[in-house]
């Protein structure tokens, strides 16, 4: 028997990782369940500025916003019969707003891709699937960089 889930969410940086994680998403989720792919804009750049840009921070903000939503929309493969999809763009800090999300939503599952950063990488970066793990109110699944699924 296969567990299927409701809400699942989904988040994207736009890399492969991320999407291998959502095409695992649409094989859980339920016939009428919904995923929510979520990208979060990281709002740290945007507090520090960028050195010679001369754009307004609020400016900024609005176009990495409708820039993520488009990429979204763009990212999300031809779905089956009966999937929802989804799309929110976020700001804030990649992992706090991903566990809002989930926990706004009510989500049952968090399904996410990773990059496997070790050593001084990842002590620098630290690790958003971490956090998320560690802080989420649902299960989260997370699919390493480069993890085989099958085709369907």
């Amino acid at each position: 028997m296969t567990s299927r889930f409701k809400t699942i969410v989904a988040p994207s940086d736009f890399s492969e990782s991320s999407r291998n994680a959502l095409h695992y998403a649409l094989e859980m989720v339920a016939d009428g369940g919904t995923i929510i792919v979520c990208h979060v804009v990281d709002d740290i750049p945007l507090t520090y500025g960028y050195v010679g840009l001369a754009m307004p921070p609020g400016d900024l903000r609005s176009r990495m916003a409708t820039e993520a939503k488009e990429e979204l929309v763009a990212f999300v493969p031809v779905l089956k019969e009966g999937q929802t999809v989804e799309t929110v763009v976020l700001h804030g800090s990649p992992s706090v707003e991903i566990v809002n999300l989930a926990t706004e939503r009510h989500a049952d599952l968090v399904v996410m891709g990773t990059h496997g950063r070790t050593g001084l990488q990842h002590a620098l970066l630290g690790s958003v699937a971490e956090k998320v793990t560690r802080k989420s109110p649902c299960p989260v699944l997370v699919v390493r960089e480069g993890a085989a699924r099958e085709e369907t």
